[in-house]
């Protein structure tokens, strides 16, 4: 069949943001409907090139060098094997021409670079990079934004079944030596109570190639998606109100803030009472800066509640990875009220859900893309809280849904609309994808890799893969691959030109719910186009990466991907940065940083820069005058590190608070390795490291609850007693306080008290002394094991203290006086946990050994007869713990010896000694670390408290595989 030549084949193409096909500039040919050209193409084989993606700098200079990575993918039905020509243009308008040799290039464009594009094969797609100097199109007035676009297949050497699609414009780039200032987020409260104070920040950037300084972000509340720029003469819309301005200070290019500002919440004039209105900020909005572009200095971040009342948000649901059809299973959903006020009961429907977006509450019936599974209640709410609750419900489909296709979990709060809410756009979420069916379905869960290497030499990655389907998995392949982009997919026929494979290897059968880990080694090369010197690079890896398999779902069979660094040269990270809890102002910090080369090669002496900083990050003095957000404090001088070293540098420094910091407000300190930036690493995204927890700068006491210990399980009703261990973490004595034991369902506990939340009962309440700065105390705290009048009796409760409840400690911080620790069972019967495996290490294969198991009864009930403990040798850190009826014994792990377990009493132990021999699992491959474990009532025959807690497998490997 003859292929129909386009009538612009021999005269000009232009193709817009839209990627639309026109007619020439000149006229002389006619315009075609593009929706007949796509009708008709999509009727013609062949291979079919179209850029996807085009990623490059937001601005330049007239003569820096750029680099622009475009992403040209084959939509069409056949492999292209010979090279296609890509082109970059800068043009004024959102229309660019392929050249033609019969037509002059226009002067509103001009080329800024080229680049073959070698074989894409059907339904793959390529990166390809070009560094070029920027070059503006004749007329450049010394400043100005043009678009940026590119074409691929200029020379038409491919004969594709549709020549409309080749192009894509990315959008406008700034040229010239100024500022460009946009606002990429701003974070505020869910719910505003008008004409109240509230605080929050609006992220600015400079993606400008100048400074900047002298300038203000204004914060806005809308009606209407949508942000006006203010006008000198005439009144201001009546849609838009400002809540806040504030200076930005000095913005160097390529930096960004976060702005702290405070506001007041004054709907604008159109606004109707509790109407949700739209948060939003404009940089530079009266124009006091002149910058590149103008056009990208208004932001909307959302919708945001403003009034007096609650707003029912559901934050998160969360089941099983799969599940079969009409088997029972259980949903844990969070509820919040981010609202103004007090929610009363509220029910909460679950569902199962063909599409990701669920109707919002209604009276109307619901579509038929949804499937009830459960309904229940959620309690009371105040301000700020959250309740976490379970319910069982059956795994049904909804009607319009395909046979095999996976559903999405989601939640519907208050779906009869009884409570009055400031926004009931978001009383929903299914974000959680499901398999329902009758089969497996293989995930990789993580990736890990040498954090470098040099090119060509043996790498070795350990990928973790787990089968979270509902039947037992064949063997199938994995493959682990280099690549320069930042996802992998599974792909037909060859791997594309942008990875490289590193190995694969056999994953073995796998039961439901049972994971392996396999080390894949191989040669890491660069991939062809990687964009040179310190190449972005990532090792990822997929399993079953033909789709030989039929799963519950395909979606789930690439890894996460992990960085690597390919080449010869150091890499300096801050392996650990340590910080106290609390310094005096003016006065000294005391740190520990430890700094390591991961780098292929030795390292010169180098600098560290230690940051004060109200965020936690920090930018190095050599991109631009520092931000008021942060204050260098020290630097540690580092001297010459060989290959794979690391060295401890104590370091105390004056504690000197950043421009922008509040009073009382908490500070990061940051580490930034080679903070001059004097060195050539081979990665340059892990110089960056924050120590753990904030620092408060005052004088003043912190009392915060470092753990809360008790019993694991306890009946209704029965005494407990909580020992509460509280700290004085700040730099001046704290008075006399009290502690409160509370039981929770919830994993955190409110620091907004009184009155006690719903969701909290509280165990009792004792008083404390005067506590120095530094010290610690642990006091019981007993009480009754009462559940919370809104518990879930299935679910279990958490252990939790709340200090200085009635806050008559004036602290230097309040919001860390709460601590929510282990899981409290209420019920009665036995509890049968592994507290220990003990045996010897690096022990060759067969060799005889003898393992120290010690079982106890933390039940509240005793435990009569025998149960079977088993000894096992596994590939992983954690065993395998069966279902019911099924056996234990798989690839992965293999029984060694076995013992009965017998009567224990409440509280009661027992040491069992058991001889077995190294044997190596099937699924082992060499070098493989072999793991010891032990895993009590395999069979589930005994009925206990918890059936998630029978097994534990030493920490460290006692052999390896041969």
């Amino acid at each position: 069949m003859s292929r129909r030549t386009p009538p612009w084949r021999h005269s000009c193409l232009f193709i817009t943001g839209a990627l639309a096909l026109t007619g020439c500039t000149d006229g002389s040919v006619q315009e075609e409907a593009p929706a007949l050209q796509q009708q008709a193409s999509a009727l013609v084989p062949g291979p079919d090139l179209r850029i996807t993606e085009l990623r490059a700098p937001d601005s330049a200079t007239p003569g820096q060098p750029i680099t622009v990575t475009a992403k040209v993918c084959n939509v069409g039905d056949q492999n292209i094997y010979g090279n296609s020509l890509l082109q970059v243009y800068l043009s004024t308008t959102p229309t660019q021409q392929v050249p033609s040799g019969a037509v002059p290039p226009p002067t509103a464009q001009l080329t800024q670079g080229q680049t073959d594009v070698s074989a894409v094969y059907a339904g793959q797609c390529v990166t390809r990079s070009l560094t070029f100097p920027v070059s503006p199109p004749a007329g450049f007035p010394g400043n100005a934004a043009y678009y940026l676009g590119a074409i691929v297949d200029t020379q038409k050497t491919v004969s594709e079944s549709d020549e409309t699609n080749n192009g894509f414009v990315r959008g406008l780039m700034g040229v010239g030596y100024q500022p460009d200032l946009v606002v990429t987020r701003v974070d505020a409260p869910a719910s505003l109570t008008p004409g109240q104070p509230f605080t929050a920040s609006a992220t600015v950037c400079n993606v400008g190639t100048e400074t900047t300084s002298g300038s203000a972000v204004e914060v806005y509340l809308s009606t209407v998606n949508g942000l006006t720029m203010p006008a000198s003469s005439g009144p201001p819309p009546t849609t838009q109100s400002v809540v806040a301005a504030v200076p930005l200070g000095t913005l160097a290019a390529g930096q960004c803030r976060a702005i702290p500002f405070s506001g007041s919440a004054y709907p604008p004039p159109a606004a109707m009472p509790n109407q949700p209105l739209y948060l939003g900020a404009i940089a530079d909005a009266w124009k006091n800066t002149a910058e590149l572009r103008e056009d990208n200095n208004a932001f909307v971040q959302g919708l945001v509640g403003v009034g007096n009342a609650p707003d029912l948000t559901v934050r998160s649901v969360t089941g099983p990875a799969s599940v079969r059809q009409g088997d029972p299973f259980t949903a844990t959903v969070t509820v919040c009220n981010t609202g103004t006020a007090s929610a009363n009961p509220a029910d909460i429907n679950v569902v199962l859900s063909s599409v990701p977006s669920l109707a919002a509450p209604a009276p109307a019936p619901r579509p038929t893309t949804e499937a009830p599974v459960a309904t229940f209640s959620a309690p009371p709410l105040a301000v700020g809280q959250c309740a976490t609750r379970t319910a069982q419900g059956f795994a049904n489909r909804p009607p319009s849904s395909p046979y095999d296709a996976p559903l999405y979990l989601g939640a519907i709060v208050d779906l009869p609309r009884t409570v009055q809410e400031l926004r009931e756009d978001n009383n929903t979420r299914a974000d959680t994808l499901m398999g329902v069916g009758v089969r497996p379905d293989l995930t990789v869960v993580s990736v890990s890799v040498p954090a470098n290497a040099q090119p060509g030499q043996p790498v070795t990655a350990t990928a973790k893969v787990c089968n979270v389907g509902t039947v037992r998995s064949p063997d199938v392949p994995l493959e682990v691959y280099v690549t320069n982009e930042p996802s992998l997919s599974v792909v037909a026929g060859p791997p594309p030109m942008s990875r490289l494979p590193l190995g694969s290897l056999g994953v073995p059968a796998l039961e439901p719910r049972e994971c392996v880990t396999r080390l894949v080694s191989g040669y890491a090369n660069v991939p062809a186009g990687t964009v040179m010197p310190n190449p972005e690079l990532y090792v990822g890896a997929i399993v079953d990466p033909m789709a030989s398999l039929q799963e519950l779902r395909e979606d789930n069979n690439v890894s996460p991907l992990a960085r690597i660094g390919l080449g010869y040269g150091p890499d300096l990270v801050v392996r650990t940065l340590t910080a106290p809890a609390s310094i005096q102002p003016g006065g000294s910090l005391w740190t520990d940083v430890n700094i390591c080369n991961d780098g292929t090669q030795s390292a010169p002496p180098s600098t560290v820069g230690l940051f004060l900083s109200t965020t936690p990050t920090a930018v190095p003095p050599t991109q631009g005058p520092p931000p008021p957000s942060q204050m260098q404090v020290g630097t540690v001088e580092v001297g010459s590190l060989p290959a794979g070293a690391c060295v401890l540098y104590p370091k105390t420094v004056y504690a000197a608070v950043p421009p922008e910091a509040r009073p009382a407000q908490p500070l990061y300190l940051v580490a930034l390795a080679d903070v001059n930036q004097q060195q050539v690493e081979l990665r340059e995204d892990n110089n960056l490291r924050v120590a753990e927890g904030p620092v408060s700068v005052g004088n003043g006491p912190d009392l915060v609850v470092k753990d809360v210990s008790g019993p694991s399980s306890a009946t209704p009703g029965s005494p407990i007693t909580l020992n509460v261990t509280v700290c004085n973490v700040g730099t001046a004595s704290a008075g006399p306080s009290q502690v409160m034991g509370v039981l929770t369902p919830e994993e955190t506990l409110s620091s907004q008290f009184p009155p006690v939340a719903p969701s909290e009962a509280p165990v009792g309440m004792v008083s404390l002394p005067p506590l120095p700065t530094g010290q610690c105390m642990t006091v019981p705290v007993s009480g009754s094991t009462y559940p919370p009048p809104y518990a879930d009796p299935a679910s279990p409760l958490f252990l939790g203290a709340r200090v200085d409840a009635s806050n008559q400690v004036v602290e230097l911080r309040e919001d860390n006086n709460t601590r929510v620790t282990s899981k409290l069972v209420t019920g009665s019967g036995p509890d049968l946990v592994i507290r220990s495996v003990t045996a010897p290490a690096a022990l060759p294969q067969n060799a005889s050994f003898t393992a120290q198991v010690q079982v106890c009864n933390e039940g509240n009930v005793a435990m009569y007869g025998s149960v079977p403990l088993d000894l096992f040798i596994s590939t992983e850190t954690s065993l395998f713990t069966p279902a019911q009826g099924q056996f234990p014994y798989t690839q992965v792990q293999v029984p060694v010896r076995g013992a009965m377990v017998p009567a224990l009493s409440v509280g009661q132990c027992v040491t069992l000694s058991l001889e077995g021999a190294v044997i190596r699992p099937s699924a082992a491959t060499t070098g493989q670390p072999l793991y010891v474990g032990a895993l009590v009532d395999a069979p589930n025959s005994l009925m206990e408290l918890r059936e998630d807690n029978n097994a534990l497998t030493r920490a460290s490997p006692i052999s390896q595989a041969q």
